[in-house]
């Protein structure tokens, strides 16, 4: 378990003028606070909850999502928001250039198959490529998988690549760690998420990532509970989809090929882009040839603005490789 400060509430609703005075007051003594929460109710809960017509109720929930929708932007912003790097050229490549701000990615596989090495290269790259400005990141750990030698060693390497000249000691400085290995704890660390986000003194966070939203569920949620591990779930995932939009977050996730499949519609809009990682076949090795490191595929199993794409990758000591040939 961790300690952790309350979150204020989301989008707390201050009266739009656009709401009637009896809209209003019935608002306020529903007790319904925030937005976020409003629009979560379906319009019979929210006429029983607010006592009014369907047509005062359409009202409310119009003026709420006026609260909750992000800003316009011109699309010369858009352009300035640059994607992140993975750090595998051929995939970056692929999605034009990584991962995109506003965006959630999920990477799927079995445990061991790599899913965490992919995220520190991931957090590597945006500390290396957003040092300037002071880029941090923030990694919630459900499954002890967080090394942060390792990520050194993948800061180090990727500042050596680019040639830039930073140091790589002080950079892990800007990685802010919640660990939790229990429903509980990762429901707090989400809260701690919202609180980090609201707090104007924060770091330029450019990353989000969950690492893994699969282990706590996996071990809080009997079979008997399905349907409300689903539900809960689904709020994160919307809690995940409005921190990448609003703050123009490149949040990353992962999951395990089972969980992935069960959690249905919420999450699969939720996310924009899906990577699926899994051991490969083996190439066969000469007689007498060193030992080949092990073989990895990459799939790019949904994006809306390119194609399925697979990648053969190399597990190395030097973390996640384009195979070679």
């Amino acid at each position: 378990m961790i300690a952790v400060r309350p979150a204020a509430p989301d989008n707390v609703l201050h009266g739009p003028k656009q709401l009637s005075q009896e809209a209003l007051l019935a608002v306020q003594r529903s007790g319904i606070t925030s937005a976020r929460r409003l629009l979560c109710m379906s319009e019979l809960e929210l006429v029983e909850a607010l006592d009014l017509y369907v047509s005062d109720v359409r009202a409310v929930v119009a003026a709420a999502a006026a609260v909750c929708a992000p800003p316009p932007s011109t699309a010369q912003q858009l352009m300035r928001e640059a994607p992140l790097p993975t750090g595998l050229a051929a995939l970056d490549g692929h999605l034009g250039g990584g991962l995109r701000p506003g965006s959630v990615t999920e990477i799927v596989g079995a445990s061991a198959v790599g899913k965490t090495e992919l995220c520190l290269a991931v957090a590597a790259e945006a500390l290396v490529t957003g040092h300037a400005r002071g880029a941090g990141v923030v990694y919630v750990d459900t499954e002890c998988g967080f090394k942060a030698t390792r990520l050194l060693q993948l800061v180090v390497r990727s500042l050596q690549r680019r040639g830039v000249q930073a140091d790589p000691h002080e950079l892990l400085y800007r990685v802010t760690v919640l660990a939790a290995d229990e429903w509980e704890g990762y429901e707090q660390c989400l809260s701690r998420i919202r609180a980090l986000f609201q707090d104007d003194t924060r770091l330029a966070t450019g990353l989000l990532v969950v690492d893994s939203i699969a282990a706590p569920a996996r071990a809080h949620f009997e079979r008997a509970r399905l349907s409300e591990r689903q539900r809960l779930l689904s709020s994160h995932a919307a809690l995940f989809k409005s921190l990448a939009e609003e703050e123009g977050l490149v949040v990353l996730v992962t999951n395990q090929d089972e969980m992935s499949a069960c959690l249905g519609t919420s999450w699969a809009h939720c996310v924009n882009v899906r990577l699926v990682l899994h051991s490969a076949e083996q190439p066969p090795a000469a007689v007498g040839a060193t030992l080949a490191p092990p073989r990895r595929q990459l799939r790019v199993a949904k994006a809306n603005f390119c194609s399925a794409a697979s990648f053969d990758l190399d597990a190395t000591l030097e973390g996640l490789v384009q195979a070679a040939g």
